[in-house]
């Protein structure tokens, strides 16, 4: 399977909008757009709970995990258990681990947040026997528009942490606050000296979205062209999905094509990917299709991969997710299978149980709320939100809900002076209820619209 541009483009802007998400490999469009080194962490808290845009939520605070006995055809009796802690907003801040057989302590993970909920600092910790013992941390900055410019990997070495690695991403931005190019640097452990690693060039049509980027190289103290993806078109800019794009690699001086790659979506962000590859100049045969598929929750259950053999589409990998929901459409047990390609079906292999769940009173931004309006409401396409008395200088992550909890809109918010008034745009969404929520340092502000 060839790499594509499409599967970051999904996870960048937007937290996940599921109440069960699996982690997937990133891809090439990790240069594109996550930047190399960047997290690929998940905290339970973005990835089990919808946010549904209510004063509470509902976490689980304990699960249990074991893996699939092919002998002896059953789930394991043991395996590991997970205990959760959240903060006022729902974010997940330390896991405790353990062997549900023996109630042993296996370690711990810790996170912490930003106004934003983006993680700036995650730490682990095993257990040697008698004590919690500090393993490994990651940090991470971010500007004021929520793009992540550093990273660094630090190992604890029994008294103090020593850093791994560390990588740095300088943006530029034009008026309309879209990214032109990304430069990358990594830092030289033996020199403590930051060293050019690459960078992205982004063309930017009128309508400022972007319609090619370019991907280079730091090679003998210049940048040589790589790779680079052109004729973007968008399905959805606002959540950076595309609908079609070209890769092509740099090979003896000249652009070569590479692949090209078509997107259909349905509307609860489900989509099929198909990648095609060159024979000749503008003929192009299918090489590799990709199948996404979620639930009326959001939730991912399935990830499919195939290839095009003798005129017909094969698997050649796959993984889904059967899921158990409680009466209040929490996850209460996920069933992870594998496709067997030898079989020709699906076998277990993971198994997760959720319980010990726990409602929790998210912090809202009761004064600015109430200060806060949202016009015309009902409204047939657009409507305008208006809202003063904020500390922060740069954007603010805000998106639109529907009424089970799904996010079916992002949007970044600039305040000017401590206000805001922005458009927002609903005119492709059909008619209901829908919840705007918009994070600030203060909690958050929610607003609801009828679209007509």
């Amino acid at each position: 399977m060839k790499k594509t541009l499409l599967s970051c483009l999904v996870g960048w802007l937007l937290a996940v909008p599921a109440t069960y998400a699996q982690t997937q490999t990133p891809t090439r469009a990790v240069k594109l757009l996550l930047g190399k080194g960047e997290s690929q962490h998940t905290h339970l808290a973005s990835v089990y709970n919808a946010h549904r845009g209510t004063a509470t939520i509902t976490l689980p605070g304990r699960s249990t995990g074991r893996s699939w006995n092919s002998t002896a055809n059953r789930w394991n009796t043991s395996g590991a258990v997970s205990t959760y802690s959240y903060d006022s907003r729902g974010n997940n801040t330390q896991v405790v681990y353990s062997d549900s057989a023996t109630a042993m302590p296996e370690g711990k993970e810790f996170y912490t947040y930003n106004s934003r909920n983006q993680v700036t600092e995650y730490s682990d910790q095993n257990w040697n026997g008698s004590a919690y013992v500090n393993d490994e941390r990651e940090q991470y900055t971010y500007d004021a528009q929520g793009n992540n410019t550093l990273q660094v990997r630090q190992t604890w070495n029994g008294t103090a942490w020593v850093t791994q690695s560390s990588y740095r991403t300088t943006y530029t931005y034009n008026t309309a606050n879209v990214v032109t190019s990304r430069v990358y640097e990594q830092l030289n452990m033996s020199n403590n000296i930051w060293e050019q690693d690459g960078r992205i060039t982004f063309t930017v049509n009128a309508n400022n979205q972007w319609t090619e980027a370019v991907y280079q190289e730091w090679n003998n103290g210049a940048y040589v062209n790589d790779e680079r993806t052109r004729n973007i078109t968008w399905y959805d800019w606002g959540k950076l999905l595309p609908s079609y794009y070209e890769d092509q690699e740099w090979s003896g001086g000249a652009w070569v094509d590479d692949q090209r790659s078509t997107i259909t979506y349905q509307p609860n962000g489900s989509y099929v990917e198909v990648q095609q590859q060159p024979t000749a100049p503008n003929m192009w045969v299918n090489d590799d299709r990709i199948t996404t598929t979620y639930d009326n929750f959001g939730n991912l259950i399935l990830d499919q991969t195939e290839s095009w053999n003798n005129n017909a589409w094969t698997i050649t990998s796959a993984d889904r997710t059967v899921l158990s929901y409680t009466a209040t459409n929490e996850v209460r047990r996920a069933v992870e299978q594998e496709y067997n390609t030898s079989l020709g079906r699906y076998v277990n292999s993971y198994l997760t149980t959720y319980g010990s769940f726990v409602t929790l009173a998210t912090r809202r931004a009761t004064g600015l709320e109430a200060a806060a309006t949202l016009h015309p409401n009902p409204t047939a396409g657009t409507a305008t939100i208006s809202l003063s008395g904020l500390r922060e200088q740069g954007t603010l992550p805000a998106e639109v809900l529907n009424v089970v909890g799904q996010v079916v809109q992002t949007m970044a918010l600039r305040p000017q002076q401590g206000s805001i008034k922005q458009e927002i745009n609903l005119t492709t969404l059909p008619a209901g209820v829908y919840t705007v929520r918009v994070h600030t340092s203060d909690g958050a502000v929610t607003k609801r619209v009828v679209k007509q």
